[in-house]
C-alpha cells in the first residue's frame, strides 16, 4: 500500500491535503445546515426547496466548468471555484430567511460544481490506469477526514456562535485556493489528437451520443438519491424516528464520524484491494450493501425507539447499520470515478466529468423533493427504504452493463 502511496502524483498530494482541510471545514456545517433550516422555516417543503437547488444550478457549473476545463486548463476552473465557496459561505453568516438561503445553497452548488470535474480530469491527466483507484480512493480519504471530525468540532462551535463556522470555512477555503494557484501544475495534455470525427463535444452531445455512458448515468440516479437523502435529509429523518429527542442528542454527528473514520482506515486499502477487477460484480456488491444500509436505516431505529429501548442501545444499532452503508460507498466510489476515467477520450475528460454531474443533479433535486413530502405525511422511512431498494436493483444495471461492454469487445476483437 505504502509503494502505491508513494507513486501518486504531487498534485494528488497537494489535492489531499486540501479535500483534508477543506472537508473539516464543510462537515462542521453539512449535518446542522438542514435542522438550521427547518428549525427557520418550519417547513420541511420549504427546507426540501431550499436543498434542491443546490443540484440544479451544479449542473450548470459542471457543464460549463467540464467544457471550460477542457478548453483552458484544470487550474484556472479550481481556483476560481474554491474562492467562490468562500464567499457563499460568508454570505450564509447573514441569511436566516428563505429567499436568501435559497439564493446562497444556489450559489454554492454553482461553484463547487465548477470545481470537480476540472480536479476530477486532472487526476486522470496524472494518473496511470492501473492507479486510479489508488488515486481516488486517496482524496476521497482526504475528503472523510473531514467527515470525522468535521461534525465534532461543529458540534462544539455551533453552540458558542454559528457565524464563526463560516467565516473559518470560509477562510481556509481561500488558503486553499493560494496553495493551488501557486503550487499545483497545470496538467491539461499541450497535444492532443483529435481524431477526425470527433470534435469538441459539449456535456449534453456526450450524453445523446454515448449510450454506454448514458447507462451509467441512468444507473447512478439512484444511487446519487440515497447519498443525498442519507447525507443531506438523514438529521430530520431521525428527529422523525426517534420523536422527543432535543437536537443536541441527534445521533448524526455520531455516525458521520464514524463514516469518516472508516473512509480514513479502509477506503485506500478497499480501493486498492479492487484495482483491476471486474467493474459491474463491484457495484453490484457496492451497491447492494448501499441500499441494504439505506433500509435497515429506515426502519430499525424508530423500531426499537418505540419499544422504550435505552438510548445508548438505539445509538449503537445506527452506528452498527451506518458502518454498513459507509462499506457500501467505499465499494462504489472510487469505482464509479474510475470507470468516467477509463471511458473518456483524453481530450474530453473535463466534459465527460461534467456530464457526469447530471446524475447527481436528477438525485440531488428529486432526493430532497420526495423525502421532505414523506416526513410532511410522516413516512419518512418509507422515502429511505424505496430508495434502499432502488439502489439494490441498480446494481444490476451495472452488472449487465459491465457484461454488455466484455461482449462488445470481444466480438470487435474476434473480428
Amino acid at each position: 500500500m505504502f509503494n502505491s502511496l508513494k507513486m501518486l502524483d504531487r498534485n494528488i498530494w497537494i489535492r489531499f491535503v486540501g479535500e483534508t482541510l477543506t472537508g473539516i471545514m464543510m462537515f462542521m456545517i453539512a449535518p446542522f445546515l438542514v435542522l438550521y433550516y427547518a428549525d427557520q422555516l418550519d417547513s420541511y417543503l420549504l427546507v426540501g426547496v431550499i436543498m434542491a437547488i443546490g443540484p440544479i444550478s451544479a449542473l450548470f457549473g459542471s457543464f460549463l466548468g467540464g467544457h471550460l476545463a477542457d478548453l483552458y486548463g484544470r487550474k484556472p476552473l479550481m481556483v476560481i471555484a474554491i474562492v467562490g465557496d468562500a464567499l457563499a459561505l460568508i454570505g450564509f453568516t447573514f441569511a436566516d430567511t428563505f429567499w436568501p438561503l435559497l439564493l446562497l445553497n444556489a450559489t454554492l452548488g454553482l461553484t463547487n460544481s465548477l470545481f470537480h470535474p476540472a480536479a476530477s480530469a486532472m487526476v486522470a491527466d496524472v494518473t496511470p490506469p492501473e492507479r486510479l483507484n489508488e488515486s481516488f480512493g486517496l482524496l476521497r480519504m482526504g475528503h472523510n477526514i473531514g467527515a470525522a471530525f468535521g461534525p465534532l468540532i461543529g458540534s462544539a462551535v455551533l453552540f458558542i456562535d454559528r457565524s464563526l463556522i463560516f467565516y473559518g470555512a470560509a477562510i481556509v477555503y481561500v488558503l486553499y485556493a493560494l496553495v493551488l494557484l501557486l503550487f499545483i501544475g497545470e496538467t491539461k495534455p499541450e497535444k492532443i489528437e483529435h481524431p477526425v470525427d470527433t470534435p469538441q463535444l459539449s456535456s449534453l452531445t456526450v450524453l445523446r451520443k454515448d449510450h454506454v455512458f448514458l447507462i451509467f448515468i441512468a444507473a447512478g440516479v439512484f444511487i446519487s438519491m440515497g447519498f443525498t437523502l442519507v447525507e443531506n435529509m438523514l438529521p430530520v429523518f431521525l428527529k422523525e424516528a426517534l420523536p422527543g429527542l432535543p437536537d443536541e442528542k441527534n445521533p448524526f454527528p455520531y455516525m458521520m464520524g464514524l463514516n469518516g473514520i472508516m473512509v480514513v482506515l479502509f477506503q485506500f486499502p478497499i480501493a486498492a484491494k479492487l484495482s483491476g477487477k471486474s467493474f459491474g460484480k463491484v457495484m453490484l456488491l457496492g451497491a447492494s450493501v448501499f441500499g441494504l444500509g439505506m433500509i435497515l436505516l429506515a426502519f430499525v431505529p424508530s423500531y426499537f425507539f418505540s419499544l422504550g429501548t435505552d438510548y445508548i442501545v438505539v445509538v449503537i444499532l445506527l452506528l452498527v447499520i451506518y458502518a454498513l452503508y459507509t462499506i457500501g460507498e467505499m465499494i462504489m466510489s472510487p469505482v464509479q470515478m474510475t470507470f468516467i476515467a477509463l471511458i473518456a477520450p483524453v481530450h474530453l475528460r473535463g466534459t465527460y466529468n461534467g456530464a457526469a454531474s447530471v446524475q447527481w443533479l436528477i438525485g440531488g433535486v428529486t432526493a430532497p423533493l420526495l423525502g421532505s413530502l414523506f416526513l410532511e405525511s410522516g413516512h419518512g422511512d418509507y422515502a429511505l427504504g424505496a430508495i434502499g431498494i432502488a439502489c439494490c436493483l441498480s446494481g444490476l444495471v451495472y452488472l449487465a452493463l459491465d457484461r454488455s461492454i466484455r461482449r462488445a469487445k470481444r466480438l470487435s476483437e474476434s473480428a
